[in-house]
């Protein structure tokens, strides 16, 4: 350092932990342009004091030693019992944003132990303004609520990679969330308490945290990862007690531990939640109302201190949230969410390999579309055609030893679903739409050295001797260096299927990535493999093999605050994919993708897509062999989203996309959407939601025949589309154990069609005399109103209305009021259900019995 800079400068640039990689390089640089020698000093003097002042930040891991008690806290939110007092503290905490590595606004001081049956956390959240602390109430597991929150991630096998997130806000609400190498599992609701009150210093959280709501091995003393997160939302500051370095990938690598828990045992876990529910409905197509009811148990029993058996029996999913139905006019399947809670907690084990889609479990009839659009025969009329197979049970097995072998266990039956149709003498025939199943799948998963791992699983469907079987086998793994810095993953998987009068049917696909995970900059190199036979949609999901693609991505992020800006995602990326067979070109395609926060907590961005040369399309022709060449094209798009700390916000996207001139047409489109959203108070919410998207001159399949001389005749539409989604959600929070929910949408959606083109060999258009009607009008209308009470642990009283209207015309009309009037005036459904299951807990009923018998 020059000497004519201050001596005290030279202390303060050696103080402070990792002190140049949080200095501000923009500041620096301005400092030294000072054309005074006196003012370019003090400038550069205040910015390095200020770092080094700040940065607290430590790299090594820091150790918490728990403390036994043999008083068990009482839950209530006050930390008043003198066994807090000899507790252990976990303080000192340390940013992780905006300023990564700094000193947090506000001190938090934790204190946690332990004795036969939990741990207990008692954590107080010192607030110099306990007034501005946010207290939004929501229901459980609901993460965009505007609140201050701590969160307990433990991670008992301390490997890095499996860990249970208990959260609390400063409302009350309470969020739960296991985590198992790159997968989450946010419908995981394990039993456990909490409390919290806000006092003239802050906010107190009184954690209760069971033993059996974890999984760990029996040894004599645990060591288990842990890590604290405080949220304080009106600074949008996040705070842990182990320092995370967000420039890292991964944070459950980076937490500290808790050890001294000496002499625990894994507890008897054997939970029983008995439901009956009761239904009234009344379908377009009915004359009048039916009722019917429905009752049947779920089961959870721990089969040793690390593993579980769920099991299901006759479950009922009318409470589910209704699917929003769409149009879809591409050749590929479409996509639907999960939502059923059987499938939706605990199956982060079997999500590896992408094989297995939980839809196909009790799903939609494979004979339910014949029977609907009257293929069977048109003199018979449908007294009754299910759209949902009945499932009798399933079960899951899952859990991780000692040595951090993960075994995943998955087993469901169906039973046979029949359609009943009448014919003109009234006379009941029943057709077998779908067999009875049994789909099953069984994974095996290794933690290795430096938070990797390395899969095996296998699925399976039978459907008795007449069907053929299908079977899925593979591999997924991912291996990292000591540093988390670089990064090889892949898939490997075959795809049988074994059919009883014909030789089997094999497939594979094959996916690799490696590149640089951590840094500011970042790239990745990827290859997908898929042959043209691979088949796994029996009991997974993929809209399409066949595939042969190369990815290149390149990153460039910032991290830490610089000027106006909190953090900003930069990612490039060049893709060229080709058939695996034959091995032909498909597409060319450069993007660029931008996410930027600003200061002021608005996050804008854009997405960049061109392809710079024709697209050969082999799917949409629907005839194989045979493609569609689409000319050079691109697309933009943005968004916009407000500071969600405000009342009222409104977020703002749109996108325009285009291509070169085609067959004298030009395609063209735009799309854009509102989502205003209004937190009248901390109980009421509304939100809403309005799309608008078109489509011009869109070039799609109609119909393909066989020409005198036995050529496929191919003929492809131009068409205009207009799509429009309208999406009410309102919310009324009572207590956090108590909310009403309504959710309405409309969906409307318009074709219509100006010309007709027959497909050549080469992918062009030429004319046609093709002449039909295909245009049309669908329109979607649900409503999903809910009460939930949780009136005890686990235990619900769910009352839900479901309204539904679906109509489809083909009198196309420009004015969409007019189609709006139309659905209201269309046959509607109804449904209302009262649904109660109640949480059993046999540690809990021996103990009441212990009680009654003393």
């Amino acid at each position: 350092m020059p000497k004519k800079y201050p001596y005290f400068l030279l202390i303060y640039s050696c103080s402070g932990v990792k002190f140049f990689t949080k200095l501000n390089t923009f500041a620096v640089i301005k400092a030294l342009k000072q054309p005074k020698p006196l003012i370019r000093q003090i400038f550069l003097y205040l910015i390095l004091s200020l770092t080094a002042l700040t940065t607290v930040a430590q790299k090594q891991s820091r150790d918490i030693a728990a403390h036994r008690t043999y008083i068990t806290p009482k839950i209530d939110g006050k930390l008043d019992e003198a066994a807090w007092q000899d507790a252990p503290i976990a303080d000192n905490f340390v940013q992780y944003n905006p300023y990564n590595g700094a000193r947090p606004s506000q001190p938090t001081v934790i204190r946690i132990m332990y004795d036969d049956r939990a741990i207990y956390v008692g954590a107080m959240m010192y607030d110099s303004s306990p007034d501005s602390i946010y207290r939004e109430l929501g229901e459980r597991d609901d993460d965009n609520i505007n609140s201050d929150f701590l969160t307990v991630d433990i991670l008992p096998y301390n490997d890095g990679l499996n860990a249970f997130e208990f959260k609390v806000f400063a409302s009350g609400v309470e969020g739960d969330t296991k985590h198992a190498a790159n997968y989450r599992d946010q419908n995981w609701d394990p039993i456990w308490k909490s409390a919290v009150e806000i006092t003239d210093s802050g906010w107190v959280a009184e954690i209760e945290i069971p033993y059996a709501a974890i999984r760990f091995t029996k040894k004599e003393e645990q060591v288990w990862g842990l890590n604290f997160w405080r949220n304080i939302r009106r600074h949008r500051e996040f705070s842990t007690w182990n320092y995370i370095d967000n420039k890292q990938d991964g944070v459950f690598n980076q937490y500290g531990t808790m050890s001294g828990i000496r002499d625990i045992m894994p507890p008897l876990r054997l939970f029983f939640i008995p439901y009956v529910a009761g239904y009234t409905e009344k379908m377009p197509e009915a004359d009048g109302w039916s009722y019917s009811y429905n009752y049947g148990l779920d089961m959870k029993l721990g089969l040793s201190e690390s593993f579980t058996l769920d099991m299901t029996l006759v479950p009922d999913f009318g409470q589910v949230q209704s699917d929003d139905q769409i149009v879809n006019l591409s050749p590929f399947e479409t996509y639907y969410q999960e939502r059923r809670p059987f499938f939706t907690e605990g199956t982060e084990l079997f999500e590896r390999g992408d094989i297995f889609y939980t839809r196909r479990v009790g799903g939609t009839p494979r004979g339910f579309n014949t029977i609907q659009k009257g293929e069977i025969d048109s003199l018979y009329w449908i007294k009754d055609n299910p759209e949902e197979i009945q499932l009798l049970n399933a079960i899951k097995i899952s859990g991780r030893n000692r040595n951090g072998t993960a075994i995943g266990v998955f087993n469901a039956v169906n039973a046979n679903t029949h359609a009943i149709v009448v014919d003109s003498t009234d006379e009941e025939k029943k057709i077998l739409t779908h067999p009875a199943s049994n789909y099953n799948m069984v994974v095996f998963d290794q933690n290795l050295k430096n938070n990797s791992y390395v899969s095996l699983y296998n699925t399976n469907v039978y459907r008795g001797r007449n069907e053929y079987v299908a079977n899925v086998s593979g591999t997924e793994f991912e291996v990292r260096n000591k540093t988390d810095m670089w990064s090889v993953g892949g898939i490997f998987n075959v795809s049988q299927k074994y059919n009883p009068d014909a030789r089997p049917d094999f497939g594979h696909a094959l996916s690799l990535e490696a590149g640089k995970v951590s840094g500011n900059f970042r790239f990745a190199l990827s290859h997908q493999t898929q042959n043209d036979t691979y088949d796994i949609n029996d009991m997974g999901f993929n809209s399409r093999n066949n595939r042969f693609n190369h990815e290149l991505e390149l990153e460039y992020n910032i991290y830490d605050p610089v000027g106006i800006l909190i953090d900003m995602r930069n990612e490039f990326s060049i893709d060229y994919n080709m058939l695996y067979e034959p091995r032909k070109y498909t597409y060319f395609g450069l993007g660029y993708d931008n996410r930027t926060t600003f200061k002021n907590y608005l996050t804008a961005g854009m997405d960049l897509r061109i392809n710079p040369v024709n697209e050969h399309d082999y799917f949409e022709p629907r005839v194989e062999g045979r493609y569609i060449k689409y000319p050079a094209n691109g697309l933009i798009s943005i968004f916009l989203s407000p500071d969600y700390r405000k009342r009222f916000i409104v977020d703002f996207s749109a996108g325009a996309w285009g291509a070169v001139e085609y067959i004298g047409l030009r395609y063209s489109g735009y799309r854009a959407s509102l989502k205003p959203r209004l937190r009248v108070n901390d109980r009421f919410s509304v939100k809403l939601q309005s799309m608008y998207k078109t489509d011009f001159n869109s070039i799609g399949y109609i119909d393909d025949t066989l020409s005198s001389a036995n050529e496929n005749v191919i003929i492809m539409g131009i068409r205009d589309i207009q799509t429009v989604e309208n999406l009410i959600d309102l919310k009324y929070i009572f207590t956090k154990n108590m909310a009403l929910t309504l959710r309405a949408r409309h969906y409307w959606f318009k074709v219509d069609y100006s010309d007709y083109y027959r497909l050549n060999e080469n992918g062009g258009l030429e004319e046609s005399d093709y002449d039909k009607y295909n245009d049309f009008v669908f329109n979607a209308f649900n409503i999903d109103m809910v009460y939930r009470w949780t009136f005890a642990p686990a235990s619900e009283l769910i009352f839900t209305w479901k309204n539904n209207i679906y109509a489809e015309k083909s009198d196309i009309v420009n004015n969409y009021f007019n189609d709006v009037r139309y659905t209201f005036s269309s046959p509607m459904g109804n449904s209302f259900s009262l649904k109660v299951l109640y949480y059993l807990d046999y540690q809990s009923l021996r103990k009441k019995n212990r009680k009654i018998e003393g």
